[in-house]
């Protein structure tokens, strides 16, 4: 095979960098999904503990089930929707960052509205009291 001339070799370089953070983009989504999956079995569980009134309730971790306090199980299911949710968060931004990152190299303006964020309860209570209750 003939060698790449340096014209060739930048093209093949920008197409594999290309592919490279498109992959990256498509992983990143993918376990966003199968994390809100799992955020909302969370969810699931958290609801169906929330109607049992026994003392202690069997839980699995991982391959071991035990039996734990109620009260107990509900705290972790609580402490890993928090981190689901911190990890969702962080997610999205190498989401949002890396297709930035991908239309600077497709040469393409970014896509307005993508970095939006919804407006805090505190700036909502400020707007609704400037504006009076409409």
């Amino acid at each position: 095979m003939d060698k790449l001339d340096s014209a060739q070799q930048k093209t093949f370089t920008y197409l594999q960098e290309v592919e490279r953070v498109s992959q990256d983009i498509l992983t990143l989504r993918e376990e966003k999904m199968k994390l809100a999956n799992s955020q909302n079995k969370n969810r699931e569980a958290l609801r169906a503990l929330e109607q049992v009134y026994e003392r202690n309730t069997w839980m699995q971790l991982g391959s071991v089930r035990i039996e734990r306090p109620t009260e107990e199980c509900k705290a972790i299911l609580r402490n890993d929707l928090a981190a689901a949710e911190e990890r969702l968060k962080s997610l999205h931004e190498e989401i949002k960052d890396k297709v930035h990152k991908l239309r600077d190299l497709e040469h393409e303006p970014r896509l307005e509205g993508f970095a939006l964020k919804p407006i805090s309860l505190a700036e909502a209570k400020a707007l609704h009291a400037g504006f009076g209750n409409v």
